[in-house]
């Protein structure tokens, strides 16, 4: 075990009145075992169908590091748990999986990875994530803690963000709630409008050497069509539209972001989602004036998503003095 791990399974022993635990999936599809964490609210076992939460990142660790960036005082477990405590938060389930190299310098994207990639061989397994997501975990997980009327929830921030609309969107009417916060999400045929390029002209997309052990060095046409989550949505027939309108999206970014990318993505997907006439939980896509692409303001949107999604006798307001304290 991680010294990291072990740091972040004593810290929440010591704060929490729910509990997290360290857990280890043996997957067939990836060849190798994945870790995860799994928490579960103050009275959560004594609860019907209590709600399932699932937090995507990449690393297993990062909702429930506080040392992920410096900007976190509490991590997002503590602050859901808080909430539990308080009443202003039903009792919750809630699984992080890791779906990065055990290093965290290789992202897999929640895709099965058509690349290659060295000296993480034994932590990426043969890479196929997105079967061992959609095929192992997450129907694993189901079967443990779910009920046919079971609320399902996902929420992503930055890549987590782009796993959680891949999930929605190939996977459509898995979740009650989708929520994704400074996500990046992919131009329809990765052509940046905001470029003269045309198809395949988005670049954050097709250069960036870090998505080369998922999509190819270069990422081949095929690999980023296969894997476009926004393409699917664009063209969307009835059958998927009236699917996708079970699902409350919750989309929000920061206030700016240099070239301002993910705010451009966000809007536009949130437009789409508009014309489809999909629920929307955010009247507006930035989500703060003061937001930025930190951990601080990625669990601010979770408890956002997860106090209008699962709504008790109280105000937002009185949930952020709550977390504050």
């Amino acid at each position: 075990m991680s010294q990291t791990r072990v740091q972040i399974l004593r810290r929440h022993d010591e704060t929490l009145a729910g509990q997290l635990r360290g857990r280890v999936y043996r997957s067939e599809a990836l060849q190798t075992r994945k870790p995860y964490y799994v928490y579960e609210a103050p009275g959560v076992r004594d609860t019907a169908h209590p709600p399932l939460l699932i937090l995507l990142r990449g690393h297993e660790r990062e909702w429930a590091n506080v040392a992920e960036d410096t900007t976190r005082k509490k991590t997002a477990i503590e602050d859901v748990d808080r909430l539990v405590q308080l009443g202003l938060l039903p009792p919750l389930r809630a699984v992080l999986p890791g779906l990065n190299s055990y290093d965290n310098h290789v992202p897999s994207l929640g895709i099965d990875m058509e690349g290659t990639w060295s000296g993480c061989s034994r932590s990426l397994g043969t890479g196929q994530f997105w079967t061992y997501l959609t095929e192992e975990l997450l129907p694993d997980v189901r079967a443990r803690y779910a009920a046919p009327d079971t609320p399902h929830i996902v929420v992503g921030f930055s890549l987590g963000g782009y796993t959680a609309s891949l999930l929605a969107i190939r996977r459509p009417s898995a979740f009650d709630h989708v929520g994704i916060y400074d996500g990046l999400f992919p131009w329809p045929r990765h052509d940046d409008p905001r470029e003269e390029d045309g198809a395949f002209s988005d670049s954050v997309w097709t250069d960036a050497g870090i998505f080369h052990p998922a999509l190819g060095n270069p990422p081949t046409r095929d690999a980023l069509r296969r894997w476009n989550p926004t393409d699917r949505l664009k063209r969307a027939d009835s059958s998927l539209r009236r699917q996708l309108q079970d699902t409350t999206f919750w989309i929000a970014c920061a206030a700016e972001d240099g070239d301002q990318g993910n705010r451009d993505r966000a809007q536009f997907i949130v437009q789409l989602l508009r014309e489809h006439n999909v629920p929307l939980g955010l009247d507006r896509v930035i989500f703060h004036g003061d937001a930025r692409h930190t951990w601080h303001w990625a669990d601010l949107f979770l408890l956002r998503v997860l106090l209008g999604a699962l709504p008790r006798a109280s105000s937002v307001e009185e949930a952020r003095h709550a977390i504050r304290k």
